[in-house]
């Protein structure tokens, strides 16, 4: 053990001398026997093998342990070795490649064509807005005050039917739209592309309001009640205009929204769809009313021609 010792302390003076003569620029010293730390940890030096004066041949493995503490760590820097640019390897992984933006992922696809409908129907609203504005707040009034729709319609004025028509135009694009958003969410299948499904959707829609409007005139001809009825039709115009306006908001929040699962907003969406509805069998009671109209014929007026249309397309299309 004694020799141990000594060895050691031999060892340490060599370890001394190297360092002293590489900072003084005489000799080349390894550069792996010195390793700069400052944070305080322990470094494992080199081995070195040594060898036994008593039992020659044998050489020993000695570990030397070089410790420095952080005050002789900050007194040893400027006699450390500096280590070249060229030993030091960094991975490019842990480089950062370019200019690194945030990421929101979006989880629902967005078809381009959606954009050109909206924005079409927006700029169609913007002109009612601007050359029409007065007769677009008593549209909001005629759906719940029926003295105001009432007003409207015996008012009729061919100036307002460019007005009408954009309106008209605004509920079949948004309405369209709602209906799609509503078989995508329900996963209702078509083979053909998505425009295609939306042109054939809008077809439909405008196709099916088209053909009550015929079966009115026609059921209004066979019961002589064409006033009453042309009165209806145009209270059901007013309610679906201002539906499309309701609709715009609902459908750009389920088309552009980053949710999951627009399941709330579809069910408030059919929640308006449903209220309109509402209202608007509502009001065609209330002409039917004060026209003195049978209650029998009310009722069986109103089913044939509203509910039984909703159930035949509800088991189409659904079911």
């Amino acid at each position: 053990m004694l020799q141990i010792s000594l060895q050691n302390d031999t060892l340490l003076k060599q370890l001394h001398q190297a360092v002293e003569t590489k900072s003084h620029g005489t000799t080349p010293a390894d550069r792996k026997l010195i390793q700069s730390d400052t944070s305080g940890l322990s470094h494992v030096t080199k081995q070195q093998p040594v060898k036994n004066q008593e039992t020659p041949g044998k050489t020993f493995n000695i570990e030397r342990k070089t410790i420095f503490s952080k005050q002789n760590a900050d007194l040893q820097l400027d006699s450390i070795i500096p280590i070249s640019a060229a030993q030091v390897e960094l991975s490019e992984e842990t480089l950062p490649q370019g200019l690194i933006l945030p990421e929101r992922p979006m989880f629902h696809e967005r078809p381009d064509w959606v954009v050109g409908v909206f924005i079409l129907a927006l700029v169609l609203l913007a002109t009612v807005r601007l050359f029409f504005n007065k007769y677009l707040n008593q549209l909001f009034h005629a759906v719940t005050n029926y003295s105001t729709s009432l007003r409207l319609f015996r008012e009729r004025s061919v100036s307002l039917t460019h007005a009408s028509f954009r309106l008209d135009l605004i509920f079949y694009f948004v309405f369209s739209i709602f209906v799609f958003q509503l078989f995508d969410h329900y996963q209702v299948a078509f083979q053909q592309p998505d425009f295609v499904t939306y042109l054939f959707i809008l077809g439909i829609v405008t196709g099916y309001f088209a053909l009550k409007r015929v079966v009115y005139f026609f059921t209004a001809i066979l019961s002589e009640s064409t006033s009453e009825t042309s009165e209806f039709l145009y209270n059901m115009n007013i309610h679906n205009r201002v539906l499309g306006l309701f609709l715009i908001p609902v459908t750009l929040i389920i088309a552009f929204s980053s949710l999951q699962n627009p399941q709330m907003v579809v069910f408030t969406g059919l929640l308006i769809c449903g209220g309109f509805y509402v209202l608007l069998l509502i009001r065609g009671a209330k002409i039917l009313m004060t026209k003195h109209f049978s209650i029998f014929y009310l009722i069986l007026y109103l089913c044939t021609l509203e509910i039984l249309p909703l159930i035949f397309i509800y088991k189409m299309v659904l079911v």
